[in-house]
């Protein structure tokens, strides 16, 4: 018997260099999917990746193959590795969390919406892999209507510390005045495009964004005044700069020290943030006295948000999801009614159609149509009670009880003694 089960590391249970080694770029993700349904281990399954989480729900009749098998495909011991990080959900705990996940509640900065859209991108790629069937895909359908009702009653996103504010703080901290220094954005994606436009009013020497597709760089470049470049610019352009913000994914290191060099020799004030995950830097440039290096989880230690208006406003997302809970039980519970009201129905449908039947030939025949319909609604009503009733007579008296009480509330019959 399968069971819905969801396991997982996120920025509060894992450190950035275990995220890395189970994060899922998008290209890899349908693969990995069709690996775990030809294995057998899921009969549904959805991978949602990001720069502070990745996990995988899944309908499995045992989700610590599921496990096994992710930590062959990312070549980790899952004993010593994933059970030491991850923590696992199942059934209705597993629920609680995903509506926590979606409404923003789970996030590095709390009610921050960039989720959305993630989760719908695992979506449409569990979809697309045919990995997505009707259980996981009504309880997401669930999930992004509470994440709705959560953003909608509590104005969660009113005190959400944007990672825009976050990076801006960072670099005032150790450079006071900007109007000299030159900012290099490269990437242009989800959380760039979050992040880049706190520094439209920002007065300093030359912002410039840099992408792969040069499209995409000259637009959000237009949004804050800078300039857009194609990545094939980086080499030759990454030396006027000594503030670097990176966000992109890249199986290999985008930001090599050989790139920087040149920089390095002529700037002891070289500050690089890759908020990429995996990180898309050299390594070696946390250790380089010369560069002040910042990851993710360093954006995440200076968000401070009100205490008081967060916990006013958890209480009642909290509440909210509770209620949601109950709901999806309901759904969960019709679900599993389904079948046995769909059989319900085809009998008495099969009953009708006899019974018609047997009235068209007798009305073909030239019998009376008084008496044809008369014996039609006896025939019917014969033929609907007549498996209850020999039922109901053939069992034992402590099973007869059982079922009368059963008939009378789901036919409301009052009977009198």
């Amino acid at each position: 018997m399968s069971t819905l089960g969801i396991f997982g590391v996120d920025y509060k249970s894992a450190s950035l260099d275990v995220r890395e080694r189970l994060t899922f770029l998008k290209k890899d993700i349908p693969a990995t999917l069709k690996k775990l349904h030809n294995y057998g281990l899921a009969r549904e399954a959805v991978i949602l990746s990001t720069c502070n989480r990745t996990e995988i729900y899944c309908v499995s009749p045992n989700i610590e193959l599921v496990i096994n098998a992710i930590g062959e495909i990312k070549n980790i011991c899952p004993k010593t590795v994933i059970s030491k990080h991850a923590y696992i959900y199942t059934e209705v705990e597993a629920v609680k969390h995903l509506f926590r996940v979606t409404s923003g509640l789970e996030s590095m900065i709390l009610g921050e919406t960039e989720i959305v859209s993630q989760v719908k991108d695992a979506i449409f790629i569990a979809k697309e892999s045919g990995m997505l069937s009707r259980q996981l895909s009504g309880l997401f359908q669930i999930a992004l209507s509470v994440e709705k009702d959560v953003r909608s009653s509590t104005d969660i996103n009113s005190i959400a510390v944007s990672y825009g504010n976050a990076v801006l703080k960072i670099i005032y901290q150790h450079f006071s005045d900007l109007s000299n220094e030159s900012i290099l954005f490269i990437g242009a994606g989800n959380m760039m495009r979050s992040i880049a436009p706190y520094f439209k009013n920002i007065n300093c020497r030359r912002k410039t964004i840099v992408n792969r597709t040069l499209a995409k760089a000259e637009e959000l470049a237009s949004k804050i005044g800078g300039n857009g470049l194609g990545l094939k610019y980086l080499a030759s352009e990454i030396e006027n700069y000594n503030i670097i913000v990176i966000c992109c994914y890249s199986n290999t290191p985008i930001l090599e020290l050989g790139l920087l060099d040149n920089l390095l020799k002529q700037s002891n004030q070289l500050l690089i943030m890759d908020l990429s995950v995996p990180l898309v830097s050299d390594s070696h440039f946390s250790l380089n006295k010369s560069v002040r290096f910042f990851t993710i989880d360093d954006i995440a230690r200076v968000i401070s948000i009100c205490k008081h208006k967060k916990a006013q406003k958890l209480l009642l997302a909290n509440q909210i999801i509770e209620k949601r809970l109950l709901d999806y039980e309901k759904w969960m519970r019709k679900r599993e009614l389904s079948p046995i009201i769909r059989a319900l129905r085809d009998n008495a449908e099969e009953i009708r159609l006899q019974v018609l039947s047997d009235a068209k030939r007798q009305l073909i025949s030239g019998q009376n149509n008084e008496e044809v319909l008369t014996e039609l609604s006896i025939k019917l009503m014969n033929k609907l009670i007549h498996a209850p009733t020999v039922n109901l007579c053939s069992r034992n008296l402590e099973t007869q009880d059982e079922l009368m009480n059963l008939l009378c509330d789901l036919y409301n019959l009052k009977v009198e003694n």
